[in-house]
């Protein structure tokens, strides 16, 4: 379990807890409406209370111990829960409720977070509270003079809340845990003022609640004598408590919120109606297994997933049934994740318990599970699969009017990804036709539909005809500022900007952004979609930093119930990066290519038949400061996909492109050259060739040729009889590709590319061209690389006598030639040229860098080795102890050279101790 926190000083008075005020809603407008999520949470906790007061419920605590469940570290909370484990008693469930230890803070916690794990355990103390509250409210009934009482409440309460309560006024509305309270007005308003909000999320209330002490209502009573804080007036109701919420106003005197609530009875009209819509949409289903489905309302995925699989691990279901609801509930929450392999195998498994039992085969749920199914098809763009798991869904016996308009929703859904304009509407009519008994708002939702796919028609006078009767109807049943309706003004926003009409499309972006802060939780994806189509808004108007800031927005939407690696995610983080990219920002560009990059390679971990999208890799290498992350991801990715493909599948273009430019900008150009010669393999494998694509990747091989100038390295290693020290921690098998065959065959081929390349360049240029000479180096160094050392000396030359060359030489290019030439002369054991050529060298390092580096240390040392071999042994010395003192002035040079080079200096000494 996780750790238990320390409670706070005992002596802190009940009012002075920090709880916020958590409350959940039922809107009966909502349950008409598309956006009958919105009663999900309320509808949670009335199933929780239910499903605890069921004493029959299977997940009760099996551990009569809260310490042997909980296994508490702090040596004060062990304490706490060994008395309650051994001297609690259930008519002290108050008592113990109302004192400040872990028991408190657990338990409402818990509450406050639908932290099922840990609410279970209390469940016999829960119904506790419930039976002593009924006692008391009894007893508490008697001795009242008047027939209601009103309490109060000061706390901090959050900004999403306060925009419920107002958007909901006359609704239902429980809480989330035991709400406590007091008689004392004066007191509790004092307490509200003193609570400075620590954040800009929180602001502060004082409820004022009413009850009529004579309804049969959930359990409140005075809990003053039962009380831990017994000098406390104080009213406690029993969490989910039901009420109406009568008013809610901004009181300027106070610079507070003021709520008047009225506690609902159990025959209040509401509390009837949101039983009867429970009992019809979940007939039969137990009350456990449809927390779950809750979750998935309250954008909870997460939860949704562990509670659904938790029951099927546990094996806690009674019959097929509910196991094929909880694989249907898997398979929404996969499709909720975006997870399209998982939610078609959990919507298949759940039809396989439904279509093997006979008593099951034509149960509603059959024709649901089509529709995930459906779903999953749809996600994946595979719309044929997923317009025939639909069709099989209209065939079901079991298919209802309510899944009827379900699925002929989802087939002009469907119809409409595709294009199919007219057949979407056609779908969206047959939809009219089972909705005529249902509510304006869902027929409004319908006509809006239908709007969309005119709009997509071209047909603008249809469009508007049926965007205003979406908007009629949506008004005879719903406020002005209901979400149904502010999606219509964002839907009609993206019409009138598909009609170029900019000016009316803001206008309506904006009416719909208004809305929503005054309807919905800021968690709400309505919130991203309406800061997207603002986004592409001010993408038409080349207005790039508002453009920005609201894809950003979208992106801190999301984040809020979706994981970084949903599909929805990816997709902003590439609007982003586009944005950024046409701001020249390369660093943030970069960061946002990693993220999708991390993110696709994340879901194809979970689902290898996905396939990620290498397009934009290029601009990996566009921010030097994430070269290595860049690499690694890269490199990750191309090990996932050659687990299923081979090296030179097409597919793999972009990767091998991006690979190969991230190792040229970290200069590490053997590297480079090795997965451009995997990106040639893809082009060249393709049929018919595309010269092309060929021709740019020879240009990139040439480019790296015209860099590489370690000509002198392999040699200087070998005569020092050590290793290059190599630090790039991603050389494993696959990414040095150490294939020498493959990289003889590259290196002929190219060196073949580039003779026809210098052929045509000899015909149409003259001979001190500045391209020929690029043309005779990358000849040179092919043929050097190639150990052809002849063929390589001569193209050397032909750049070194170059007329342009001679009359513009700069140090690098001379230093090069000199370093390649006088390799090659060491090569052919020509000792005269190559003294020559390296004493020129060291010339020119000497005059770039007077107090040496690992370069000029490294030219000393061959020198000296030169010198040695020829039994020249004070010239040698002289080279030797030159490059040590090179060598000691650099600060991160490898200790092995410097050994490496006292060693021959001691060897001299040794063998001639007189010099």
């Amino acid at each position: 379990m996780s750790e238990i926190h320390r409670p706070k000083n005992q002596q802190e008075t009940k009012n002075e807890r920090p709880d916020r005020l958590g409350t959940n809603i039922y809107s009966s407008n909502d349950g008409k409406s598309m956006h009958k999520s919105l009663n999900g949470e309320f509808t949670f906790y009335q199933m929780l209370i239910g499903h605890i007061f069921d004493e029959k419920q299977s997940l009760a605590n099996k551990k009569n111990s809260l310490v042997e469940y909980f296994k508490p570290t702090e040596k004060s909370d062990k304490k706490i829960m060994m008395e309650f484990d051994t001297a609690y008693k259930p008519e002290k469930a108050i008592h113990w409720y109302t004192r400040e230890t872990c028991v408190y803070k657990i338990l409402n916690k818990a509450l406050r977070t639908q932290n099922m794990d840990k609410i279970f355990p209390f469940a016999p103390f829960i119904r506790d509270i419930n039976k002593q509250l009924s006692d008391e409210h009894k007893l508490w009934v008697e001795k009242q003079k008047t027939s209601s009482i009103t309490v109060h409440r000061g706390q901090l309460i959050s900004k999403d809340e306060v925009t419920l309560l107002k958007s909901n006024q006359g609704q239902l509305l429980s809480t989330n845990s035991f709400l406590s309270t007091s008689t004392n007005k004066e007191k509790a308003l004092e307490f509200a003022k003193s609570q400075s909000p620590p954040n800009d999320e929180l602001t502060t209330i004082l409820l004022e609640i009413q009850t009529d002490l004579k309804a049969v209502t959930k359990p409140y009573a005075d809990i003053k004598h039962l009380s831990a804080f017994s000098k406390e007036e104080e009213v406690l109701f029993m969490f989910s408590m039901v009420f109406r919420i009568e008013n809610v106003c901004f009181d300027e005197e106070n610079k507070l919120w003021l709520a008047k609530l009225v506690a609902c009875s159990q025959t209040d009209p509401g509390i009837k109606d949101f039983s009867s819509s429970l009992d019809e949409e979940f007939d039969g289903l137990s009350r456990f297994i449809a927390l779950g489905y809750f979750f998935i309302e309250m954008l909870q995925y997460d939860r949704a997933e562990e509670h659904f699989q938790n029951i099927i691990d546990k094996n806690l279901t009674k019959d097929d049934l509910e196991l094929a609801y909880c694989y249907h509930g898997l398979a929404q929450v996969s499709n909720e994740k975006a997870n399209n392999r998982l939610a078609i195998a959990h919507a298949n498994q759940a039809l396989e318990y439904l279509l093997n039992n006979p008593a099951l085969s034509e149960n509603r749920l059959v024709s649901s599970c089509y529709n995930e199914l459906g779903s999953a098809y749809t996600h994946k763009k595979d719309y044929v699969s997923a317009l025939q798991c639909l069709s099989k869904a209209l065939s079901t016996h079991s298919d209802n009017n309510k899944n009827k308009v379900k699925t002929y929703s989802n087939l002009a859904d469907v119809h409409f990804k595709m294009a199919s304009y007219q057949i979407a509407l056609e779908y969206s009519e047959k939809v009219l036709q089972y909705q005529s008994k249902t509510s304006y708002a869902l027929i409004g939702n319908t006509y809006k539909e239908m709007g969309k796919a005119y709009g997509k028609l071209n047909n603008k006078t249809k469009a508007t005809e049926f965007f205003d009767k979406a908007i009629e109807y949506q008004l005879k049943e719903l406020p002005a500022e209901h979400p149904d309706v502010s999606c219509t003004y964002n839907d009609l926003g993206l019409i009138m900007l598909d009609f170029n009409n900019q000016e009316k499309a803001i206008e309506y972006f904006e009416k719909a952004h208004k809305s929503q802060l005054e309807s919905l939780p800021s968690n709400h994806p309505d919130f991203a979609n309406i800061h997207r189509n603002l986004s592409n808004y001010y993408m038409k108007q080349d207005n790039l930093d508002k453009a920005l800031l609201h894809q950003v927005k979208v992106s801190e939407n999301q984040l809020k119930t979706l994981s970084s690696s949903h599909a929805s995610v990816i997709d902003t983080n590439q609007a982003m990066k586009d944005i950024y990219v046409k701001q020249k920002d390369y660093k943030q560009a970069s960061i946002c290519t990693l993220q999708i990059l991390d993110a696709q390679i994340e879901r194809k971990l979970g689902d290898s038949s996905l396939t990620i999208s290498y397009q934009n890799l290029e601009d990996l290498a566009l921010d030097e400061s994430n070269l290595d992350q860049a690499l690694s991801l890269c490199l990750q990715a191309l090990d996932l996909e050659l687990e299923t493909i081979l090296q030179q599948d097409f597919s793999l273009i972009f990767l091998y492109k991006a690979i190969g430019k991230i190792f040229y900008k970290k200069r590490q150009l053997d590297q480079s050259l090795v997965y451009y010669y995997r990106l040639l393999d893809c082009h060249l494998q393709k049929k018919p060739f595309n010269q092309s694509n060929i021709d740019k990747v020879y240009t990139y091989i040439g480019k790296i040729y015209l860099k590489k100038s370690d000509f002198d390295k392999i040699l200087f290693y070998e005569k020092m009889n050590t290793s290059p020290s190599v630090n790039d921690s991603c050389m494993d098998s696959h990414q040095l590709i150490d294939n020498i065959y493959f990289k003889k065959r590259h290196a002929k081929q190219s060196f073949h590319y580039f003779e026809k390349v210098l052929d045509a360049n000899l015909k149409s240029h003259s001979t001190n061209n500045s391209i020929l000479v690029k043309t005779y180096y990358i000849l040179a160094n092919i043929s050097f690389e190639r150990k052809k050392f002849d063929e390589a000396l001569k193209y050397f030359f032909q750049v070194l006598n170059n007329e342009v060359i001679q009359k513009s030489i700069h140090n690098r290019l001379l230093k090069n030639l000199c370093k390649a030439i006088s390799t090659i002369y060491l090569q052919n054991n020509n000792y005269t040229q190559s003294f020559i050529y390296f004493k020129k060298l060291l010339n020119i390092q000497q005059k770039q860098n007077p107090s040496g580096d690992e370069s000029s240390a490294r030219t000393c040392v061959l020198l000296g080795n030169m010198y040695a071999q020829k039994s020249h042994t004070s010239e040698a010395l002289q080279y030797y102890k030159l490059a040590l003192s090179y060598y000691q002035q650099i600060h991160t040079v490898d200790q092995s050279l410097i050994n490496a080079v006292q060693l021959k200096i001691n060897h001299c000494h040794s063998h001639f101790p007189n010099i």
